[in-house]
C-alpha cells in the first residue's frame, strides 16, 4: 500500500466526520510532521498548524519556527505558535525537560481545540515511534497496556502515520521535495527514547532485520488480547473493589482465591498510582501485620482487619489554623470548628464524639489547630495524668492509618488540649470548681 493510501485508510479510525471539520496539526518542522502537513494539503483536508517553540536549542529553535511559519503562509494555512520558557518551567515543576515539554504542548493544543472546535489534534507519530514506545514500556514494566502502543485515535489525538515506517516517510519527503529541519536532539542519546532509537534498536535489527515490522504486528495482536483482558478485569473490579466516599477496600481472602491474583491486584491498583516496582511490596502486605503501608504519589495502601485499604494521601499536612479569643467559627478546608462559651458547673457532660467540653480557665489563647506529628504526646482523659505518645495512643485505639493521618489536634500554649474526635487531655477537663466551659465542636465536610 502506498504512503498516501495508508494515510487515507487511517481516517477509518475516526468518528464520523463532515467536510466542515478542521484538524489541528502539530508541526515541529521535522521530516515527519512536514510530510504529515503535505499529505493533508495534497488530499484537500481542512487543517490549521500549531507549532511549539520550546526555546531549548537557541537559534535552531527559531529556524524551526521560521520554516513552519513560511510553509504555512506559502500555502495559506492558518498558523498558531506558542513560545515556552521550557527550562524555567521545568525547574518550577521539578520535572524533566521532555516531560515538561509534553505537558506544555498538550495543554496548549487542548486549549486551541476548545477555542476553535477542531476535530482532533493530529501528530506525526509513525510505526517506528510506536515500536520504541512499546520497548520503553516493556523495560518499565507497565503491563499489557504498555505493550499495545499508541492508538490511531484516542483522547482527541489522531495519528494517521502510525502504520507507516520512518524510511517510507523520508523517501516520500525526498521524492516530493518537502522542506524540513533536522532536529539535532534526535541525534543525541541524552533522552531515553533517543537512546533506544540510536543504540538499542540498531543492535536488535542486526539480529532481526525485520524487527520493526514484527513489533508492530505484535502490537496489533496485543491490542486484540488487551480487549479480552480488560473485559475480565472489569469483572474483577466489580467483584473485589468495595468503595466508599473515603476509602476502597479489597477483601484479602476473596482476592487470593482468584487465579493469578497478583496480576489482578496489579491492575486494580494502577488507577491509584501504584506501579510494577511496588508490586512486591504490595504483595507482602497480604502477610503483614495491621498498619503496614505502601505509598504511591497520590494514595496509600495498607492492611487492616483482613482487607487491603486504599485511601488518598492528604496533600497538605502542614496546614494549621490559629483560633483567637472570641472566635465563634473557624472555617477549615474540609470542615468547621465551632466555639461556644457555657456557664458552669455541669452536672453531666454529654458524650459527644465530635465535641469537647473544656475548662475555659485552663485555656490560653490563641489556640492552634494542626495535624498531629511524630513526637506529640498528651495526658489522655481517664488515665490519671499518665503521659502517652499519640502514636502509641493510636495503636491502642486501633485507629486506621487513613484516619490517623487526617487527625487534628487542638493546642494551647504548646500543650495538646484535644485529639479531635478521639480524646480530651486530662489537664483540660471540667472540674468541680469550673465556672466557665468552652464547648468546641468539629464538623467535617
Amino acid at each position: 500500500m502506498s504512503l498516501p493510501s495508508a494515510f487515507l485508510k487511517s481516517f477509518d479510525a475516526l468518528p464520523t466526520t463532515s467536510d466542515k471539520e478542521v484538524f489541528l496539526l502539530a508541526v515541529s518542522g521535522g521530516v515527519d510532521s512536514m510530510v504529515l502537513a503535505n499529505l493533508f494539503l495534497q488530499q484537500g483536508i481542512a487543517f490549521e498548524i500549531a507549532h511549539c517553540n520550546y526555546q531549548l536549542r537557541g537559534e535552531a529553535s527559531h529556524l524551526d519556527e521560521e520554516l513552519v511559519r513560511d510553509w504555512a503562509q506559502q500555502h495559506a494555512i492558518p498558523f498558531h505558535v506558542q513560545r515556552f520558557d521550557t527550562k524555567i518551567i521545568s525547574a518550577e515543576l521539578k520535572k524533566g525537560t521532555q516531560e515538561t515539554a509534553r505537558i506544555l504542548r498538550y495543554d496548549w493544543f487542548r486549549s486551541l481545540i476548545e477555542k476553535h472546535q477542531f476535530k482532533a489534534i493530529v501528530t506525526a507519530h509513525h510505526a517506528n515511534d510506536n515500536a520504541e514506545t512499546v520497548l520503553m514500556n516493556l523495560f518499565k514494566g507497565t503491563g499489557i497496556d504498555g505493550l499495545t502502543g499508541m492508538q490511531q485515535f484516542a483522547h482527541s489525538i489522531f495519528r494517521p502515520l502510525l502504520s507507516i515506517f520512518k524510511t517510507e516517510i523520508e523517501t516520500y519527503a525526498l521524492e516530493h521535495q518537502i522542506p524540513y529541519r533536522q532536529d539535532a536532539s534526535n541525534l543525541s542519546d541524552d533522552y531515553t527514547r533517543n537512546a533506544i532509537r540510536l543504540n538499542v534498536i540498531p543492535t536488535i535489527e542486526k539480529l532481526f532485520p525485520s524487527a520493526m515490522q514484527a513489533i508492530n504486528a505484535s502490537i496489533h495482536h496485543l491490542n486484540d488480547a488487551a480487549s479480552i483482558y480488560h473485559d475480565q478485569m472489569d469483572h474483577f473490579k466489580k467483584k473485589l473493589l468495595f468503595t466508599t466516599s473515603t476509602e476502597t477496600k479489597i477483601p484479602i481472602r476473596l482476592l487470593i482465591a482468584q487465579p493469578a491474583y497478583s496480576t489482578i491486584l496489579f491492575e486494580l491498583l494502577k488507577p491509584y498510582g501504584f506501579n510494577s516496582k511496588q508490586q512486591k511490596s504490595v504483595l507482602e502486605l497480604l502477610q503483614a501485620q495491621n498498619g503496614k503501608m505502601v505509598l504511591s504519589s497520590t494514595h496509600r495502601i495498607f492492611k487492616f482487619n483482613h482487607h487491603l485499604v486504599i485511601t488518598p494521601i492528604e496533600q497538605d499536612q502542614t496546614r494549621f489554623y490559629v483560633i483567637q479569643e472570641g472566635d465563634e467559627k473557624v472555617y477549615l478546608d474540609k470542615g468547621l470548628l465551632e466555639i461556644s462559651i457555657l456557664n458552669g458547673p455541669m452536672n453531666a457532660i454529654p458524650n459527644e464524639l465530635h465535641s469537647a467540653y473544656i475548662d475555659r480557665e485552663s485555656l490560653e489563647f490563641p489556640l492552634l489547630l494542626r495535624h498531629w506529628k511524630e513526637g506529640d504526646y498528651f495526658y489522655p482523659l481517664g488515665m490519671k495524668n499518665k503521659k502517652k505518645k499519640l502514636s502509641d495512643f493510636f495503636i491502642d485505639q486501633k485507629v486506621p492509618m487513613h484516619v490517623k493521618e487526617s487527625t487534628w489536634v487542638l493546642e494551647s500554649n504548646q500543650r495538646i488540649v484535644w485529639i479531635v474526635g478521639l480524646r480530651l487531655d486530662e489537664r483540660f477537663k471540667i472540674k468541680n470548681t469550673t465556672t466557665t466551659i468552652a464547648k468546641i465542636t468539629f464538623k467535617a465536610q
